[in-house]
């Protein structure tokens, strides 16, 4: 007679973490899928501004004191965030001024988009010498060849970078989640590899439905930036439904999970702060900077409920300095 054991299940957090993440998506692709351009109004509305917030936070917590050996990297780093915000800034401004033709301002873009992958090719470069016995100079031949996409196909490379965005927060989790919770890894990758799931019933759900309507200045604006003119032959319900769904858990990454799986994000906790809590801090610095975001913040919210459209296209040109800000931190974590 064999004997036969019952085998028990145990519920732990990594299962907790998967559990809530899918349902949280289901939910969140079950409403944006039905109503679009009301969920793109709304989360920008109420995350935009508190999700830069707290990725500000994080990035002030991971800045060390002093920068000995990474002196280069991070004045690479952070030279070129300055620099390119500032000339992308120039671009989106100017962009309809009378001294920029078409030609002229698409020449202009692929120059920044250039300068951008470049930038980026250098701090793995630098990334890697300070690696031992690791050799990252592949990042040159391998960003020449991007180099190459955006002059060639400069509208599909732009679109590709509004949908590649969101999965950076995804990426900085990922390397959180190995230093700080390492036994969340495998349900972590387990959530990544449900988030295609959900695209693809967003697809077959609203692919073929009629595009969005584009009667408003806002409305026009929210389809253009999830590409429907760069791809006129997908629903722009579909497309701006995808966008949205991504963006959504990109701030939720910034807002919700990653400060609850490093302290060192946690907003209040300003003790964790090397540059506020490390002999010759900055602690004024430290409390002004945040002071100025809440400001911000709470100015972002008084501009959406007095001009949505105006506030709106204010907020997209200003958040590259954001996406740009990412690079240097996530690469150093590599």
């Amino acid at each position: 007679m064999h004997e036969v054991r019952e085998q028990s299940f145990e519920l732990t957090s990594a299962h907790v973490l998967f559990g809530a993440f899918v349902i949280s998506c289901a939910v969140a692709a079950a409403l944006i899928g039905s109503f679009p351009l009301a969920a793109s109004i709304v989360t920008i509305f109420v995350f935009a501004g508190v999700h830069n917030v707290m990725e500000f936070r994080y990035f002030v917590a991971r800045m060390p004191m002093r920068w000995g050996r990474s002196r280069l990297y991070y004045s690479v780093g952070i030279g070129g965030v300055i620099v390119l915000t500032i000339a992308y800034l120039t671009l989106y401004f100017a962009s309809g001024n009378w001294l920029w033709g078409e030609a002229g301002w698409a020449i202009y873009s692929a120059v920044w988009n250039t300068t951008f992958v470049l930038w980026i090719a250098t701090m793995f470069y630098l990334r890697g010498k300070q690696r031992p016995k690791t050799d990252w100079s592949w990042a040159f031949p391998a960003a020449f060849i991007v180099a190459a996409l955006v002059w060639i196909v400069p509208l599909y490379w732009s679109l590709a970078l509004v949908y590649i965005h969101p999965f950076i927060a995804m990426w900085f989790l990922e390397r959180q989640i190995r230093r700080t919770k390492p036994e969340w890894l495998t349900a972590y990758h387990w959530c990544l590899a449900s988030i295609p799931i959900f695209i693809a019933v967003l697809y077959f759900a609203f692919a073929s439905q009629p595009n969005l309507p584009e009667d408003t200045n806002l409305f026009w604006r929210i389809a253009q930036h999830a590409g429907s003119q760069i791809l006129p032959g997908i629903s722009s319900h579909f497309l701006v439904a995808t966008h949205v769904f991504l963006e959504t858990i990109h701030y939720f990454v910034w807002i919700l999970l990653i400060p609850l799986i490093d302290r060192r994000a946690v907003p209040w906790k300003l003790s964790e702060i090397p540059m506020f809590s490390g002999g010759g801090g900055f602690r004024r610095l430290v409390v002004g900077a945040f002071a100025v975001a809440i400001v911000v913040v709470v100015a972002l919210w008084a501009g959406f409920s007095i001009d949505y459209t105006t506030t709106r296209d204010i907020y997209f040109a200003f958040a590259i300095g954001h996406v740009l800000a990412e690079f240097p931190f996530l690469i150093k974590m590599l």
